[in-house]
């Protein structure tokens, strides 16, 4: 009684005390962290049906329902369901609206918590919303979400949308011009800034490069006519030099992940992500030096395949598996009939193999997760490991590419150059050696500008990996 008296007496005394805050006590600055996570990092679910299930499957990255999980194979790719990716995805993104506007409102002109400067800031995690939102479902309400008195907004092409976020970018750089902080004081972003502490040059040149990303995008759709002037203006002017992270801190919140682990390892392990057959195959055929920090070596062992004799489909089903899956990553493997059954002794050793992408949901009970790849240690955000992957929002190797990219359309530069470049950052992101591969035929551009360009595609799909939504973007564009 004597501890709740006390706190009713101090309550009462904060609540009088309204004539003495300060400007410290209230600023914009406060709601924006969640603007960033929300977005970038947001909780468990939400992560997990978007960035990670959604963009990864899509993206062709992983591969989904294996024996013993919730899911089914086909988890994504099927329209019939009632849930699933896809919906939770749409779900997630159009209910974000909510968070950047509201900050918007904070801060626009006429506010309580005017400050032009936090506004440019919040219109270019505006611009990075809508243009990962539109990436993914296409058309979609743009240009009158938001606006007094309309509750239905209409849907825009994605072409409008590019050139609205565009405009929006060079509105946001120009307000910012030589600043390099939002204010003083409250009115300082500073750790409140997640992602370049408060400094408003990394913002701007950030948005120079989301700028060029949507003019590439862009460039060449029917009716397009912004792109080219666009690409020139930004390669014009300064692009991020680092790569762009977030530092995750599993102290503050485990259950934002920010990694794949966040879900898997550490909140529901009957849902595990395998990687895919392509992007393993991708990496081992060439051998790639980012393999062994892209996934875990295969737990072997021995498997059991029910059921192998029992039906024919069965054994047609096996034996495509074993085909596609161990033979053909050059798996050492003794295979024994015991009963209807066959059972599958693995060696000992470092193999990586991917799971296949789309199989039927009749091929779940025979995916044993012993046969498949993991995504590395590194990536599962596990605080027993003592260490937590940043979170990823743009790589250097992605500004390499994209001036790779412009140079091959003929906007000047060095293609070959800045191909090479990107590659090498990101060995250095995920902390690999060069063995030979940068000298390889895979890395090196030849042949037409349209060949050259698919070999880019390729090697960027590669280096998006962890990279929300950017790798499914060019899946697209590659195929």
């Amino acid at each position: 009684m004597a501890l709740l008296m006390g706190c009713i007496e101090q309550f009462e005394e904060f609540k009088n005390d309204d004539d003495n805050l300060t400007s410290e006590d209230v600023s914009a600055r406060f709601f924006f962290s969640d603007v960033q996570h929300r977005l970038w990092m947001p909780a468990v679910w939400d992560y997990f049906f978007s960035a990670r299930q959604y963009s990864n499957a899509y993206g062709g990255y992983a591969s989904f329902g294996s024996k013993g999980t919730w899911e089914f194979p086909d988890v994504c790719f099927n329209t019939t369901r009632s849930w699933g990716a896809a919906a939770n995805c749409w779900n997630q993104f159009s209910n974000y609206f909510l968070r950047v506007d509201g900050f918007l409102r904070l801060v626009k002109p006429g506010a309580d918590l005017e400050n032009a400067q936090m506004e440019a800031v919040g219109h270019i995690m505006k611009a990075a919303y809508f243009a990962t939102y539109s990436e993914q479902f296409g058309e979609l309400p743009y240009s009158e979400v938001g606006a007094e008195g309309i509750l239905t907004p209409k849907f825009d092409t994605q072409k409008d949308i590019y050139k609205g976020l565009i405009a929006d970018l060079d509105a946001a750089m120009a307000t910012i011009g030589d600043n390099t902080v939002t204010g003083v004081g409250a009115n300082d972003l500073a750790e409140y800034d997640l992602l370049f502490g408060g400094d408003l040059q990394k913002w701007k040149s950030f948005a120079n490069a989301l700028k060029l990303r949507y003019a590439l995008r862009a460039k060449g759709a029917p009716g397009e006519d912004f792109a080219d002037a666009a690409i020139t203006q930004a390669l014009a002017n300064p692009l991020p030099t680092e790569d762009l992270k977030i530092k995750k801190d599993l102290k503050i919140n485990w259950s934002i992940s920010a990694t794949d682990g966040g879900f898997y390892t550490r909140y529901n392990p009957g849902s595990h992500m395998m990687l895919s057959d392509k992007f393993i195959n991708a990496l081992q055929d060439n051998n790639d030096p980012r393999l062994p920090a892209y996934a875990e070596p295969i737990p072997g062992g021995e498997v059991v395949f029910g059921g192998y004799t029992a039906a024919p489909e069965n054994k047609e089903k096996v034996d495509y598996l074993l085909a596609n899956t161990l033979d053909r990553a050059g798996v050492p493997y003794i295979a024994t009939p015991s009963g209807d059954d066959l059972k599958v002794k693995i060696a000992a050793g470092k193999y990586y193999v991917g799971q296949p992408l789309r199989f039927v949901d009749g091929m779940k009970t025979f995916l044993e997760r012993n046969l498949f790849s993991m995504h590395a240690l590194i990536t599962q955000g596990s605080m027993a490991l003592g260490q937590e992957m940043d979170k990823i929002i743009m790589p250097l190797s992605e500004v390499y590419f994209m001036q790779a990219e412009a140079a091959l359309l003929g906007f000047g530069g060095d293609a070959d150059g800045f191909f090479q470049m990107g590659i090498q950052a990101s060995f250095d992101l995920w902390e690999v050696q060069d063995n030979g591969y940068l000298a390889s035929s895979v890395a090196t551009l030849s042949g037409t500008k349209e060949e050259k360009l698919q070999q880019l595609g390729f090697q960027a799909w590669l280096a998006y990996y962890m990279v929300d939504y950017q790798g499914f973007a060019v899946a697209r564009d590659i195929h």
